[in-house]
């Protein structure tokens, strides 16, 4: 079970042995959205060659879990030649987007862009590298990542009813305000009403 594990070539986990340098240990290194994460774990310093592969793993995953990356063992041979450094994610400066291309679970290739005028650098971005790894999850039949929408706008409509609902309140208050005067006003009469038919009374 070691041994198979210690042959075993395990994605994003690479063997490091240097004599001169009395480097010994496994470097791991999880690449996600152009950006590069990686750690040394010595064999010395986690307990040995095989307990040191064991913390490498562990580290892969966690780390891959916590930036939302799909967690695939599958060995995909890729070459990144766009300024974006994301494999399917390229900048289009003169159309001013970024397109995203992939292919499908039938070999057939797929494409798509997203305007950079119509929502900024940085979140086109993010929304091209999150198609992109929407489309490579079906491609390898994982469970798509939940993409987070409509929050903002549902949002948005509550906030725009809170008014509504003051000003129902308001009127509603101002009707009440109003009868109130018409009942006083009302009463003032019927007591001037009464004093005169007295008055009326004594002089007969």
């Amino acid at each position: 079970m070691v041994a198979k594990k210690m042959l075993e070539k395990h994605k994003d986990v690479a063997r490091i042995d240097q004599e001169s340098k009395r480097t010994h240990g496994w470097y791991v290194r999880v690449r996600f959205m152009g950006k590069t994460h990686s750690k040394f774990f010595s064999d010395g310093k986690y307990g040995g060659r095989y307990s040191s592969l064991l913390s490498a793993l562990a580290w892969r995953d966690q780390t891959e879990i916590s930036l939302g990356k799909v967690r695939t063992d599958r060995h995909i041979v890729t070459v990144s030649n766009t300024k974006s450094g994301v494999v399917g994610v390229r900048h289009n400066e003169k159309l001013n987007r970024y397109e995203v291309s992939w292919v499908n679970t039938e070999g057939r290739q797929g494409k798509t862009s997203v305007s950079i005028r119509k929502h900024g650098k940085e979140k086109a971005f993010e929304l091209a590298c999150q198609i992109r790894q929407q489309k490579e999850a079906e491609r390898l039949g994982l469970k798509k990542p939940t993409p987070l929408r409509g929050r903002g706008k549902t949002v948005g409509r509550k906030a725009a009813a809170k008014p509504n609902t003051a000003r129902g309140k308001a009127k509603a208050g101002s009707g009440k305000g109003a009868g109130g005067k018409s009942t006083a006003r009302a009463a003032v009469r019927k007591s001037a009403a009464g004093k005169t038919a007295s008055r009326r009374a004594a002089r007969a």
